[in-house]
């Protein structure tokens, strides 16, 4: 199939697979994206855990009856932040951003193919002109109207190959995307499976040193107990007009 410049632009086999190519890109770039932000909200999350239990030790240090909940408290979420949370990542790591960020990784060659398409579309144009201008002379030099055609054959040839090959590649790479995506999604699940549980075991540990679960109404009798508290505070005459 011939054609080059604007010809070149209205290959629609070529525009619907270059189209799908482009949505792909962005999808496939937010999805990897996404893919960093969560393992770096996991860390940012155990990270956090691991500083309050310091800083409500920290906070609680000069209490005459120190809370076992403390201690149980502050070794739950460094073992969390320091043993589960770094298992998760590597597992995360090989199983499923790295192979996302490998897909994605080819999807820079593809673009250069479509810049170098486009670039062999300019060329084939430019020797059509010049064949044309060569056939268009007053005094035709036969000569020079053969090498300008053999240009422009030239040209044309390498221009199909490139067009021929995005044609047909750009599909391959489309399909190729639920090879990458559901083992990795598989590995995902069961990865978060995994941190989640070795996260719940370690907060059980805690919960032992906590009233026992009375039924629903706990939430009620934690809320009178803070209230009860900050009454006390309140009560305080520093505090009349500062705390509500």
């Amino acid at each position: 199939m011939g054609g080059g410049g604007a010809a070149a632009n209205m290959d629609p086999e070529y525009n619907e697979q270059q189209q799908r190519f482009q949505n792909l890109e962005k999808r496939a770039m937010k999805l990897l994206q996404e893919t960093k932000d969560y393992r770096g909200s996991i860390s940012a999350m155990t990270n956090s855990q691991h500083a309050l239990s310091k800083n409500l030790s920290a906070f609680l240090l000069d209490v005459q009856r120190p809370q076992d909940y403390q201690a149980a408290y502050r070794q739950a979420a460094q073992t969390i932040d320091q043993v589960s949370q770094p298992q998760f990542d590597e597992v995360y790591m090989h199983t499923v951003l790295q192979p996302m960020a490998q897909f994605c990784g080819y999807l820079p060659e593809f673009n250069k193919a479509i810049k170098k398409r486009k670039n062999l579309a300019d060329d084939l144009e430019r020797a059509r002109k010049a064949l044309a201008k060569e056939q268009t002379k007053g005094q035709q030099d036969p000569m020079s109207i053969e090498r300008a055609e053999m240009d422009v054959q030239y040209a044309e040839e390498a221009y199909n190959v490139m067009n021929r090959t995005l044609i047909g590649e750009i599909p391959k790479l489309i399909n190729s995307r639920v090879y990458v995506v559901d083992p990795s999604f598989e590995a995902f699940v069961k990865s978060q499976l995994q941190f989640f549980n070795d996260s719940l075991q370690q907060m059980d540990s805690v919960t032992r040193y906590l009233p026992p679960q009375g039924g629903p109404n706990d939430d009620r009798v934690l809320d009178q107990r803070i209230g009860d508290v900050m009454a006390q505070v309140r009560s305080l005459s520093i505090c009349n007009h500062n705390v509500v």
